[in-house]
């Protein structure tokens, strides 16, 4: 069989699409900003259906721009999880209460976030309905997870201001 390329795994392409190498963008390239990289988002078909929409669009946007004390609850809840199994100690209690006071933190953040979020979201799309709960579970659901995890990846960079 000449002429049939295969990788390294011995695999053939499926198509032609495949081989091509497509060049990263540099940093140096003016297009970088925000306005290309919103060029560049997948379209609403490619996503998963709860990330479908201009509202959850807005609302990611948001959470990721956002710089906020709910991606505390991950270690928050380890630590008091480590601490409640340990061996009773002083340090053992200290460490109950700092992490039980981050948890209580991160949820008030959380509850807060959630909130902000839906009022936003419904005085940016007044002709859409925007339920509160299942937009604020779905910004808190993304404001916990490492930004890096998040998919869609972001958008925005933190500290930018959303309009």
């Amino acid at each position: 069989m000449t002429g049939s390329r295969r990788d390294r795994k011995g695999r053939a392409p499926r198509d032609a699409d495949r081989w091509t190498r497509v060049a990263p963008p540099s940093a140096a390239s003016p297009s970088t900003g925000p306005t290309a990289r919103r060029a560049a988002d997948p379209p609403d078909e490619t996503l998963q259906p709860r990330d479908r929409g201009p509202v959850r669009a807005y609302v990611r946007d948001l959470v990721d721009a956002r710089r906020g004390l709910v991606g505390l609850f991950a270690p928050g809840f380890g630590g008091t999880l480590i601490a409640a199994l340990g061996p009773r100690s002083d340090l053992q209690r200290w460490l109950l209460l700092i992490c039980a006071v981050l948890l209580a933190v991160a949820v008030v953040d959380a509850v807060v976030l959630g909130r902000s979020v839906t009022r936003r979201a419904r005085a940016r799309f007044p002709d859409e309905t925007v339920d509160g709960l299942p937009t604020g579970w779905y910004a808190f659901m993304r404001a916990h997870r490492n930004r890096s995890l998040r998919r869609p990846p972001p958008r925005v960079v933190p500290g930018t201001p959303v309009p």
